[in-house]
Formats: structure tokens, C-alpha cells, sequence
């Protein structure tokens, strides 16, 4: 994880003076040049107007030219990045260019980075924020399990042209970037490096490292807690499940939990998945990635806040002794659930997991989980789903995602809904059907969470996404939520 260490400052020179490897300036679609780009342009004898004119150069979204200085500025090479029209420039579209611009930088193996950074009506440290976070993840390669390495790694990165007051957002986005790089590498693991118990021992070496306390509950311990759940999913794998309760007091009489869904790996069970594809099945613990991610952030920007982070982990695997369709398991809570489809299982171990964050008395309830494939038809990979009846939660979860550039989308719940999974044998069927798949997997966890205000996050199409500004490998993990969580702790807090 070189690309962690790299190092991102606030620089008060003029760009073009920058010594570094590459200069980034942005270009908006159907705009003259001016500032910075400007006077660029003129140390270069007009080759950015001359490649305008040929149409080489645009202004489009995340359009890229690039071209050697040769000894006419100090920069060795000038990199123009479409930033789209200007009305539709936002701290998202800020971070995607600095993240776009990290990729390119190792397509010319620069180990110094300068930004000018492009103009917009938005906090200086918001700015800095996201442009740090950008670049740092942007960089991001995963070590791969051979000893294959092209040694390369971006070192510096300088911003220009910042308004004053960016410096905070500089160390926050780099303990975000770092989180969610975390995120992503334990993501990259296959599972038979990253199995319930290896994944809990993450999280103990976590909260020793960043100072919260973790605690694991093994299948003795679950099984004496009841929770016949999580260990029915588990129960066709030779590795057994774990519950990990992380605790983090930032101080008051408020708290928060965070539950996320960690299978790390999913075969479907005895309704076993097709084949083709199947081997992104060890991405299906993202979610309980993302709650320790956030646990290490919120822990290192010292929020006033007392989180909670529990991860419920398994393996899905079919077996003489796993889990089967029309079994009945009793979650700690003691609802019933009737197992329809062993494929289902997120909801399931989660069934346990909130229902124990509710017998923790906590203030809220945000759940994250690779879920539904619905939500993927639904929203692609440009947002989380997110089903919640409570709507004080739900906006200010809203308002904590458009805070840290994560689209998510809220849908909605209608009592006709509830219907869909009631069961003949339980107290509720684990798999209602396609209809409402994604609004039903929600509604289904909710029922754990009694009356504690509970959010549900579907981030199946946002967890990992094909090749984008952010992410150079195909079907990569984004450390999605990371930002999210932290930045609903803070509004929390106040």
C-alpha cells in the first residue's frame, strides 16, 4: 500500500514553478482559457490553444491531453483535465478529477503531482479535503500475492491556488483516504486469506493501532447468546462465524452503531450461485470493511461521539451441515426467521448483528451490506440504496452523504411491502421474492432493530465498481461509506 504514504501540502507558489513531475489544471467544456491555464499556455508558445483547435484538448468530463514541457516551465509535463460544464462542477466532480488525475500520473510514472486547483464556491478545507482524499485512493494499487512489483509509487502531492483556510481539510482527507485504501485492500483479499476469524483478528489490530476497544464473540460464545442465525449461515464452513463488537467512546450519552454485513465469502449456500462471476463473492464483506474503515477514521479524527461498529462474519458455503431452504432460525432478538433461499443470508447474520446493536440501547442504527442485487439494477454503480422509516435518520444520513460526495438514494416503504414476507412456519420468510428486492431486504433487517431509529444501506453496486477516476482495476473495492459514516458522526456529535 505505497501509494498510503504519499504526501499531500498546500503550496502558495505559482504552479508553473512547481517542481514536480506533472501539473494538473483543470479545463471547463465551452470555456476560454484564463488563469492559470492562460498563462500556461503562453510559457508553452500556445500549444493548449493550438490543441483546442484541432479538438485534441476538451474541456468534456475527465477528457485528458497531456504534453512534455521541454524545459519551458519547471514542470516536466502539463496534464489538462476535462471538468465538464462549469454550472455542473461540485466537491464530487472536485475529488473524481483528483483521483482521475492520480491514475494518469502513473501512466508517466511522475513522482511529484501538483494541482492548480480549478475554481468553486465551496469551503477552502472541503476542498482540500476531498482533493487529498482523491488523489491518495486514486493511487491506490493493491500489492497482488506475487512478486511482481513495478516499484512505482507517487510520492508528493502540492496544491495551488487553494483559497486560505484548507489546512484542516488536508489531514482530514488523509485519515478518510488511508480508511478507505484499508477498506479496499482487505476487500482484495481472497477468502482463504480473509475467513471470519482471520478478518475479526483485522479488527482487534485495528482498535489496538487506532485506539478503540474490540471485542470477538466465537461460535461458543454466539451459540450461548442465542444467536442461531449467524451461525446457521455459518454453519456449512469449516471456518466458524464471528461477531465483532467495536467500541469507540468519544464522550456525551449518545451513541451510535454501525453494523455491517461481512460474508467473506458467498457461494449462495445450498441455492448455489452460477459459477461465472462467482469468484467476486469475497467482495460480499464490504460492508462490515467499511464499519471498521469508519471505526479507524472516526478514532483518529477524535469524534465527539460514543460508535458502536458490529460486523457479523461467515462464509456462505454448502456442505452436509450447512443451513437449507424451509429451515428455521431464531435470531438473539428471538424473532424467527424461515430460510426461503440460502442465498439471502446477508439479512440473516444481520438479523443478529442489529438486534444486538438494539439490546445496546444506542441512539441510531446505520446498517451497511452488499445485499441486493436489485439495488445494482436499480441504481447501478452511481449510488447506495437507502431504506429507513425513520425519516429524521434518513436526511441526515442524506445530508452525511452529499457532505462527503457519496450518491445515495432513498426509496421508499410502503405497508403493502410488509405482506411480501410473511411466513406460513416463522415470523418472517428471509426471501419475499424479486418484487421490492432491494426496499424488502431493508425492511426485513428493520425488524430486528425495534424501535430504534434504523438506516439501511444497499451498497451491492457501489462497494465495487468496474474501472472509474478512483479505481485502476477492474472490479475493484471503492472503501465506499467510509466517508459517509464518519461524517454522520460528526453531525451527530454537534
Amino acid at each position: 500500500m505505497a501509494a498510503s504514504l504519499v504526501k499531500v501540502e498546500i503550496a502558495q507558489d505559482s504552479a508553473w514553478d512547481a517542481a514536480v513531475d506533472l501539473l494538473a489544471i483543470g479545463l471547463f467544456e465551452n470555456e476560454p482559457l484564463t488563469g492559470v491555464l492562460k498563462e500556461v499556455d503562453a510559457r508553452l508558445g500556445g500549444v493548449i490553444q493550438d490543441a483546442l483547435s484541432r479538438n485534441e484538448c476538451k474541456g468534456e468530463w475527465l477528457a485528458s491531453w497531456d504534453t512534455a514541457t521541454l524545459g519551458m516551465m519547471r514542470p516536466r509535463r502539463l496534464l489538462v483535465v476535462g471538468l465538464g460544464e462549469k454550472g455542473e462542477f461540485d466537491l464530487r466532480r472536485l475529488r473524481l478529477a483528483a483521483g482521475f488525475s492520480a491514475q494518469k500520473a502513473r501512466d508517466v510514472r511522475a513522482t511529484a503531482l501538483a494541482w492548480s486547483v480549478p475554481p468553486l464556491t465551496a469551503d477552502a478545507s472541503d476542498m482540500a479535503d476531498v482533493m487529498t482524499d482523491g488523489i491518495i485512493v486514486g493511487t491506490w494499487r493493491f500489492a497482488k500475492y506475487s512478486r511482481d512489483s513495478d516499484g512505482y509509487a507517487l510520492q508528493e502531492a502540492q496544491l495551488f491556488d487553494l483559497p486560505p483556510g484548507g489546512q484542516p481539510g488536508l489531514s482530514r482527507g488523509q485519515v478518510l483516504a488511508h480508511a478507505e485504501n484499508y477498506v479496499r485492500e482487505l476487500g482484495m483479499r481472497p477468502s482463504n486469506k480473509l475467513y471470519p476469524q482471520l478478518m475479526a483478528e483485522e479488527a482487534l489490530k485495528t482498535g489496538r493501532e487506532h485506539g478503540f476497544e474490540v471485542e470477538v464473540f466465537d461460535e461458543k460464545k454466539l451459540a450461548a447468546m442465542g444467536m442461531e442465525a449467524i451461525l446457521g449461515v455459518g454453519s456449512g464452513s469449516e471456518h466458524p462465524p464471528r461477531l465483532v463488537a467495536m467500541r469507540y467512546h468519544g464522550g456525551g450519552n449518545r451513541t451510535l452503531a454501525l453494523v455491517g454485513k461481512g460474508i467473506t465469502f458467498d457461494s449462495g449456500g445450498i441455492s448455489l450461485k452460477i459459477p461465472a462471476g462467482m469468484e467476486e463473492m469475497k467482495f460480499d464483506m464490504l460492508g462490515a470493511g467499511a464499519v471498521i474503515g469508519a471505526m479507524r477514521a472516526i478514532a483518529e479524527l477524535k469524534i465527539p461521539l460514543n460508535v458502536v461498529g458490529i460486523v457479523a462474519l461467515a462464509q456462505n458455503i454448502p456442505s452436509g451441515t450447512s443451513i437449507k431452504p424451509g429451515d428455521v432460525v431464531k435470531a438473539f432478538n428471538g424473532k424467527t426467521i424461515e430460510v426461503i433461499n440460502t442465498d439471502a443470508e446477508g439479512r440473516v447474520v444481520l438479523a443478529d448483528a442489529v438486534s444486538y446493536a438494539a439490546d445496546l440501547r444506542v441512539d441510531w442504527i446505520v446498517e451497511a451490506s452488499t445485499l441486493t442485487g436489485a439495488a445494482l439494477t436499480v441504481l447501478g454503480h452511481e449510488a447506495t440504496a437507502l431504506v429507513a422509516a425513520d425519516d429524521g435518520l434518513a436526511s441526515l444520513v442524506l445530508q452525511a452523504s452529499e457532505a462527503s460526495c457519496e450518491r445515495v438514494w432513498r426509496l421508499p416503504i410502503y405497508p403493502e411491502y410488509k405482506r411480501l414476507y410473511r411466513s406460513n412456519t416463522a415470523d418472517i420468510k428471509n426471501s419475499p421474492g424479486r418484487d421490492a428486492g432491494t426496499i424488502t431486504g431493508g425492511m426485513i433487517i428493520a425488524e430486528f432493530a425495534g424501535e430504534t431509529p434504523y438506516a439501511h444501506l444497499d451498497i451491492a453496486g457501489t462497494a465495487w465498481t468496474p474501472t472509474s477516476p478512483l479505481n485502476g482495476t477492474k472490479n475493484g473495492p471503492t472503501g465506499v461509506m467510509v466517508r459517509t459514516f464518519a461524517k454522520l458522526a460528526e453531525i451527530l456529535s454537534h
